[in-house]
């Protein structure tokens, strides 16, 4: 079967890898039939974010059960599933204590990151780790599950209340699946910023925001701005504190490496929450379960399809540029889709 594989920074080939076999009676394969590109592929293909060499990469997925073991007896060839890649053992101290995005086996056992991922034909992981798709629910938005779990994960941490002044900062998948979400939860306006000329474009032609809600260029604090700040950018720590209200709440979801300062005090002294999260805990199911209510309006934000062939076209319209090596705000895609 065929494979994306990461083998360096900017260095990513499509090869030939042997397809899964059952080897226990939990396990079953699924054959891909579609695989959103995350952020995290991008950070990984540009080298921001760690990976292990020679891994295929990939995880955000649904397809079709083709095989499965003795004891997936709930399952059965032909359903159509969502693959849930984050692993966790249940058993760990971090486990135990709920804390299952941070399970202490995770560094081992990350889909697309330390082991086999999900851009190739099959993918094999055991039946606690698939969830239904819907008929009628393409297999692009069931694609969708694994960000937007990781999206609901840091809004239950955040406690929303639909009367927060809110900015979200960034408007890639990330940032637009948090619209989704607060929208869920009563939140009727706020400003979405992002500095990408194209993303805006794109956004406005397929008309994703509703109500109230703004589209901004420009991310210029002010004081007592908003009571929830969210930070997909992960480079906007500072002046997200500047904007912050008293009492207010910044939630950081971006992976991107740099350093910034504040001042510890005026986080005490003004009550100032500032809230990390990162893949999903307990929220996989809410996820699905929304997605296949198919009343999210997914297919706006899905704005292009590619076959595994067409892999480095795919990274070059999301601005990651594999023959100049670099990453830019040139995009020509919100969010894009590797159809397999």
């Amino acid at each position: 079967m065929k494979a994306i594989v990461y083998n360096n920074p900017w260095d990513i080939s499509i090869e030939e890898r042997e397809e899964p076999l059952i080897t226990s009676p939990d396990e079953v394969i699924v054959a891909i039939s579609a695989t959103g590109i995350c952020g995290t592929d991008l950070s990984i293909v540009s080298g921001e974010y760690a990976a292990r060499q020679r891994v295929i990469i990939g995880h955000e997925s649904a397809g079709v059960i083709v095989a499965s073991g003795s004891n997936a007896l709930h399952w059965k060839e032909g359903d159509r599933v969502i693959i849930d890649p984050t692993y966790y053992c249940g058993e760990c101290s971090h486990c135990r204590k709920g804390l299952r995005n941070h399970c202490l086996k995770k560094a081992t056992t990350e889909a697309g990151v330390s082991i086999d991922g999900t851009f190739t034909s099959y993918f094999k992981t055991t039946s606690r780790f698939i969830y239904p798709l819907n008929d009628g629910i393409p297999f692009e938005q069931g694609a969708m599950s694994e960000p937007l779990s990781c999206v609901l994960t840091a809004v239950k941490k955040l406690a929303v209340n639909p009367f927060m002044r809110t900015a979200i900062l960034g408007g890639g998948p990330i940032g637009l699946l948090f619209y989704l979400a607060l929208s869920q939860h009563g939140l009727r306006n706020g400003t979405i910023y992002e500095a990408s000329k194209d993303r805006i474009k794109l956004i406005e032609q397929r008309g994703i925001l509703q109500g109230d809600w703004k589209l901004e260029p420009e991310f210029i604090p002010e004081k007592n701005q908003f009571d929830l700040i969210i930070d997909t950018t992960g480079s906007l720590l500072e002046k997200s504190v500047q904007a912050i209200a008293d009492g207010g709440k910044i939630s950081l979801m971006g992976l991107r490496n740099n350093q910034q300062t504040i001042n510890p005090r005026e986080i005490a002294d003004r009550s100032i929450s500032i809230i990390g999260s990162i893949d999903s805990q307990d929220t996989f199911k809410h996820a699905t379960d929304l997605i296949n209510s198919g009343s999210l309006g997914l297919e706006k934000i899905i704005t292009n399809q590619y076959q595994l062939s067409d892999f480095s076209k795919a990274l070059k319209d999301l601005g990651c540029d594999l023959q100049k090596k670099q990453r830019s705000n040139e995009i020509a895609s919100l969010k894009s889709v590797i159809l397999i």
